[in-house]
């Protein structure tokens, strides 16, 4: 009978991880289509807000320049928590983007970078705009 109810806390504890751990993410999703639509000399810290989330950092600069920096991970399968044989059932692909934003004393953005990077250790710049470069 005890054996049969640590069974059963076991098997519930592992449901309970994969669900938990299936839609794990950190930060709010940055897709290509919502960086696109950011527009230097136009898009404001209040329009980026509302597209990302608060930003993870937000740095004031002394040219009157603020900079604001967003990540985001690709939700965590629960294969990267199995040990040894979760790597090759594909568990550690993880991919991440990062969004860093420089606005201006008025308040719109001047210049923003972003880029992706991925389990195999690769980082690649997606977008790189400023106000000059239209």
């Amino acid at each position: 009978m005890i054996k049969t109810a640590q069974t059963i806390n076991s098997l519930l504890a592992l449901v309970m991880l994969v669900c938990l751990t299936s839609s794990a993410t950190a930060g709010r999703s940055i897709t290509q289509e919502k960086v696109n639509q950011i527009r230097p000399g136009w898009t404001t810290e209040e329009d980026l807000v509302r597209a990302f989330g608060p930003p993870a950092t937000k740095t004031v600069c002394p040219p009157g320049e603020i900079t604001l920096d967003w990540f985001y991970a690709s939700p965590i399968s629960a294969r990267n928590y199995i040990p040894v044989i979760g790597p090759a059932l594909g568990g550690t692909h993880v991919t991440a983007w990062e969004l860093w934003v420089v606005l201006g004393a008025n308040g719109e953005v001047k210049r923003y970078i972003a880029f992706g990077h991925y389990v195999n250790g690769e980082t690649k710049r997606y977008i790189e705009r400023d106000h000059y470069s239209h």
